[in-house]
Order: C-alpha cells, then structure tokens, then sequence
C-alpha cells in the first residue's frame, strides 16, 4: 500500500506495521520546505500514527533531503520586518509541532541539507546521513540565518558551530557525525538498509513508552530554553533581512534570476572549504 498526501508532496510507505517511510516529493525545487511541504509533512505524522505506526523514517532524495525554505520572492520579501517576523514565528510553529509530534521520526540524509533543511534535520529525534551527503547553512551569505541555529552550538561547541556558520561551508556526512550533527552515517549504498534497521529496533520498544522515553529526553533542551533561543533566531532572521546584504541579494535575483544571485553568492568561497585549512 502507498498512501500520498492531497498535493503528492510527501509519499507515505508502511515498511512494516510499526516503521513507516515519509519521502519528500518535490524535486523540481530539491524538497525546499514551502509552506505546503510543512503541512504536508504534519499530516504525514498524524497518518502513521493513526495507522499504528511508532517510526517514521523522513527523507528526500538521492540528489536533495531538503534544499532549505522555499526561496519565492513572494513569501520571502515582506512587505516589513513585522510581517517577516510573524512569517518565521510561524515556521518555528511548523518545528515545534514536528518536534513535539509522539512519534518517533529519523531523519534520513542523502544528497544536499541545506538551510533550513537543517532546521528540519535537527528538530528529528535521530539523523542519520550518508557519508558524502552535505550539510551546510550557505544561506548565511547572503540570505539570513536558520531557526534551529542556536542549537549548532550546543551540539558542535561554539567554537566548531562558528567555523562553519561565519563561512557557509558544507560538511559531509561523515564529518557531520564525528563532529556530533548527526547520529551517525553509512556509505551511500548503505543508509537505506541500516536506517530501517534503526528504525525497526527503535519500534522494538512499547508504543506508550516511547513518546514518553522521547519527551524525557527533549525536556532537557526544553528546559535550557530551546523555545526561547529559536523564537530569538526568528526575529534575528527577521532582523536580518533588512540589512544591505540580503537587500542586494534580492535585487540580483530581480536582475538575473535566482540561479545566477546564488552563483554570485558563492563566488568568493569555490576552490575550498574552511575544514581544509585545519
């Protein structure tokens, strides 16, 4: 059996009774997070659950988990700062829900995870990636910052968070997990099969028990104020797209099209990546 959401944009799989599969379908834009990806992607955990699933397995593609927030000019640009805080209040409404959900969800990451795919990453009870995906906030370039940024401290120390946060730079899979980001990660060929391994063992656990397991363990970042430091990252994003940069940023993608602002963005930094130099 396969089940789609209303706008096909996410792709339900039962793998087994208690393990379900979620695969982000929109390609043509690498699974961006559009306002109709986050519900979609809601809607997929409240259909597992009620089918009696205890995992969900969250994916995209071989080319893209997610590229990030859908970049569209449209819901990007606000019309105020008031507007774009109220927008990305709303996106950390999306984390928080995803987050909270009782089911137990497993990120899997194959290709680009990006931006706010990071967001989406990071609010999953485990990631798992594959060793040459790429995981990265380039957006900071250009662009703003991401929601669950603070949280890129607490896992990689302030010290490592901000090599790759004051640059943009991408990381593996790999080096996603020896540094912490992520649980682990296999080769390519291997994440599918061992990230349902995970998962079947994970549901080997009592249903009840489960959620109550997973808000143990999330009480303590809730306690050191994740609530706070995410809302604080809305409106410093909010904040930040007023500035010149990300102003500039939007008048080349007027010009020239987003391809080409995004390729101009990231001129100065090919030939290299800030883990090189160390």
């Amino acid at each position: 059996m396969t089940r789609t959401d209303e706008a096909d944009l996410v792709v339900l799989d039962p793998l087994s009774s208690d393990v379900w599969r979620a695969t982000l379908n929109s390609p043509e834009d690498r699974n961006a997070l559009s306002g109709d990806m986050r519900r979609a992607i809601l809607q997929a955990l409240r259909d597992a659950h009620e089918a009696g699933a205890k995992v969900v397995i969250v994916r995209g593609d071989e080319r893209a988990f997610s590229s990030g927030y859908r970049l569209d000019p449209g819901v990007m640009r606000p019309s105020t700062t008031v507007e774009d805080r109220a927008r990305l209040v709303e996106v950390t409404d999306f984390l928080r829900a995803y987050r909270e959900h009782p089911i137990v969800t497993i990120a899997e990451i194959r290709g680009y995870c990006l931006a706010g795919g990071t967001d989406l990453m990071l609010a999953s009870d485990v990631a798992v990636a594959a060793s040459d995906a790429s995981l990265g906030v380039p957006n900071v370039r250009g662009l703003g910052i991401t929601l669950f940024f603070p949280v890129w401290s607490w896992l990689l120390g302030p010290q490592r968070a901000k090599l790759l946060a004051l640059t943009g730079d991408t990381i593996t899979g790999a080096e996603a997990a020896q540094w912490g980001l992520v649980a682990t990660s296999f080769p390519v060929d291997d994440v599918e099969e061992r990230t349902r391994a995970i998962a079947e063992r994970i549901a080997l656990m009592p249903r009840e028990l489960l959620g109550v397991v997973k808000e143990a363990l999330n009480v303590v970042w809730d306690s050191a104020g994740l609530g706070t430091a995410v809302l604080r990252a809305a409106e410093l994003d909010a904040l930040s797209h007023a500035t010149r940069p990300v102003e500039e940023f939007w008048a080349h993608v007027a010009e020239g099209g987003m391809r080409k602002a995004l390729a101009a963005r990231d001129a100065a930094f090919h030939g290299g990546r800030i883990l090189d130099l160390l």
